[in-house]
């Protein structure tokens, strides 16, 4: 396959809440600041655990409420939240009854706390998450689009954020396209033990990224991908049922995003390999089903064209298809056309050195 297929703002800003209660001439001063916010912060980040913090106080005022107190002042106000650590003052004051935490100033309180202070903060942490997913995702795309050294930096970015974004479709279908891809780095040099593990792995994320959105064309695409790969590693039988999966999947893609010229590519190999099957596989498929798989290699060639009207003049792998494909119709002229627009295009990608070969050797045996 070509590199194309391998196509807070602070939670509060400062929270404070300053309570004066009058106790045998004490005022009581309780402020609670960035230390405790932080420590809130570090258990969970979830509004849920935020709302009994606030029950937490709301219990301990109700404890204190008959309490009395002379004519002063109670007020819950927020604080500057200047302060590092929380901490306790005293100052002078009368006795007298403390307000409950139905107290109208109380309620309100809590009430401009939840609407103005955590819903921006819940959405600025989701901001920052969502912008950090889409940097990665963009870097990682990129990548995937240069040699094969660019290829494993990508793979060791997607690992690297693997906590991260585990309830995200985007990311496993793009992990899958990554261990594929450095799946056949290793075979290319030698390791077929490890490349056979990361196919299956390449597979396994794939098929994750379907269970979380059954309607991701990507998702769809690189699944039908490794699950066509690991039929190098199975029967006759597995790997004709695996056949049937591939096209499913590729036609779900094409169906789902239309315009992406890969999932026309890939339709057009499974079009050009049922073609071209052995005498042998042909009977084995016959076996196992009562309409084998059949297409022909004008078929093939409508696909690996309308992948080249999407993605004209860069594919190399592409273009070669489509001179295999002539060549099969016994077009040999413009067989020859192709196979010299092939040529021509830069080598990038280990499929681009396997493909300029085979275009080299078809060159040498059809040009005039």
């Amino acid at each position: 396959m070509s590199s194309f297929l391998r196509p807070n703002s602070p939670f509060f800003g400062a929270l404070g809440t300053g309570i004066f209660i009058g106790l045998g001439g004490t005022i009581l001063y309780l402020k609670i600041t960035g230390t405790f916010l932080r420590e809130i912060q570090r258990l969970s980040a979830s509004i849920s655990e935020l709302k009994q913090e606030v029950k937490a106080l709301q219990q301990q005022l109700e404890s204190v409420k008959k309490r009395r107190r002379s004519p002063g002042f109670y007020s819950v106000h927020a604080s500057s939240g200047d302060d590092d650590d929380e901490m306790f003052e005293d100052a002078y004051g009368g006795s007298g009854t403390v307000s409950s935490p139905s107290d109208p100033e109380f309620v309100e309180s809590f009430r401009e706390l939840n609407a103005e202070d955590i819903a921006p903060g819940q959405t600025n942490r989701q901001q920052s998450v969502d912008e950090q997913k889409v940097q990665v995702y963009e870097q990682v795309d990129q990548l995937l689009e240069g040699g094969d050294d660019d290829k494993q930096n990508a793979y060791t970015l997607l690992l690297k954020h693997k906590s991260q974004f585990l309830g995200d479709a985007d990311y496993h279908w793009r992990l899958s396209k990554c261990t594929y891809q450095v799946a056949q780095i290793e075979g290319s040099v030698g390791n077929e033990d490890k490349k056979k593990e990361m196919v299956y792995s390449a597979k396994d994320s794939a098929a994750q990224a379907l269970t979380l959105n059954e309607d991701c064309a990507s998702a769809h695409k690189w699944f039908a991908i490794t699950v066509g790969s690991i039929g190098d590693y199975e029967g006759t039988q597995a790997k004709i049922k695996n056949g049937y999966v591939f096209k499913e999947h590729i036609e779900r893609a094409i169906q789902i995003k239309p315009d992406d010229p890969s999932s026309h590519h890939l339709l057009g190999r499974w079009c050009f390999g049922v073609y071209m099957l052995s005498w042998i596989e042909r009977k084995a498929a016959a076996a196992l089903y009562a309409a084998p798989p059949t297409s022909t290699a004008d078929e093939a060639l409508l696909n690996f064209q309308e992948a080249e009207r999407l993605n004209p003049g860069k594919w190399k792998e592409n273009m070669l298809f489509i001179a295999k494909c002539y060549i099969e119709l016994r077009n040999y002229v413009q067989a020859v056309v192709w196979l010299e627009k092939a040529v021509t295009i830069p080598v990038v990608s280990l499929d681009d050195k396997t493909s300029q070969v085979e275009v080299e050797t078809l060159l040498a045996k059809y040009r005039q």
